[in-house]
């Protein structure tokens, strides 16, 4: 059965507020309470959607509130960075029912990567006991480029040997379901526009940082992609020509600065006596505070061009550098607001992002979940 946008819409707007009433429904849509009511009959009756608690908004008649059925669809996530490979499980309520991560570093002897990431999850599937068939739509997120078509993974910069995988492809072999591709950075966008903080948000921007950069950019409600659907590479724009050349072939790129290896590196080349800079940092360490203050403005100066170029009005912001290394943070936030232009920082926002770590695969799995919704 096929069905109409406006049903479609309101399926994405309970999945997106998770506890909503008909008359928030109605207001957010645009579509009369009538409507509202019919669509919600039906989706109701077909199990899509169900009734919760009741409440109560001062006077008057209490409101139900509508939720997404967990038990109508499963959606698997995989999140492919440059360090660690994410799967996860999750309901139709999108919590998570089961989930695993190992690092990328276990499939670099294997010649087919696509084949090799397709065994593991073969066999995360079976540990789960829940069968290829039973899985409804699969989302993939990975660090790195995804052809126009969003078929093949064009390349992962920090990874040698995942050049021109063709995963839409060999995924198939096993999975009867749709299979959706993206750039990690975009997931990670989707997931705070869906289910974090940017709901109301139509512009902002979403960075995430650790063993790699990525970044999502959404503008007007839309992701940006470019011609070639490979924008938003953050992590490669030329921070500092000395900074050496980067495992993407050019020279200073921002990934080269302040991912996790690059800081350890950089601590070491500035004689500190720690065994690593969280160490370090956590001992109050000059070196350690230095090479902080350094690379948080080197990330607040390429930010601050990314918000004069699209006046975003908030970046969201998280990865386990931020979360070792908090002065990071805040030395991005302070050079962001001294660089930028002072009008386009007036209601700009920077803050941590909504899922910390899961950012990635809470976007794998909201991506498939909406692409599945947008195909019904």
């Amino acid at each position: 059965m096929k069905y109409t946008t406006s049903e479609k819409e309101i399926l994405s707007l309970v999945t997106t507020y998770n506890g909503i009433s008909r008359k928030q429904l109605s207001e957010i849509s645009d579509l009369s309470q009538a409507s509202i009511t019919k669509i919600t009959k039906k989706l109701i009756d077909e199990q899509f959607i169900m009734e919760g608690e009741r409440i109560s908004n001062g006077l008057g008649r209490k409101e139900v509130l509508l939720y997404s059925n967990p038990q109508k669809f499963t959606f698997l996530g995989i999140d492919i960075g440059g360090y660690l490979v994410r799967f996860a499980l999750a309901n139709n309520s999108m919590e998570i029912l089961h989930q695993e991560e190992f690092f990328m570093a276990e499939l670099d002897d294997y010649k087919n990567k696509g084949e090799a990431l397709l065994e593991r999850l073969v066999l995360f599937l079976g540990n789960t006991q829940i069968l290829p068939s039973n899985i409804d739509a699969i989302g993939i997120g990975v660090t790195g480029l995804v052809d126009k078509e969003q078929k093949t993974i064009l390349n992962i910069p920090n990874r040698k040997g995942w050049d021109d995988i063709q995963i839409i492809d060999t995924f198939k072999q096993t999975f009867s379901c749709p299979i959706f591709l993206d750039e990690g950075g975009r997931m990670m966008a989707i997931a705070e526009k869906t289910l974090g903080k940017a709901k109301e948000t139509r512009d902002f921007i979403s960075v995430q940082i650790g063993f790699g950069i990525v970044s999502g950019i959404m503008i007007n409600d839309q992701l940006l992609r470019g011609s070639s659907n490979v924008s938003s590479l953050l992590g490669h724009i030329t921070a500092d020509e000395n900074a050496g050349r980067c495992l993407c072939g050019n020279y200073g790129c921002l990934e080269n600065i302040i991912t996790f290896p690059m800081l350890e590196i950089e601590y070491k080349k500035r004689k500190g006596q720690y065994a690593s800079i969280v160490e370090a940092y956590e001992s109050n360490d000059k070196i350690a505070i230095e090479i902080c203050i350094d690379t948080g403005r080197a990330l607040g100066i390429a930010l601050s061009n990314v918000v004069n170029l699209f006046n975003p009005s908030a970046i969201y912001i998280g990865g386990p550098i931020f979360d070792a290394l908090p002065l990071l943070f805040e030395e991005t936030k302070r050079t962001i607001i001294l660089r930028a232009n002072r009008f386009a920082t007036l209601t700009l926002s920077l803050e941590e992002n909504s899922f910390g770590q899961q950012q990635g695969i809470i976007g794998a799995l909201t991506f498939a979940k909406i692409n599945f919704i947008s195909r019904l």
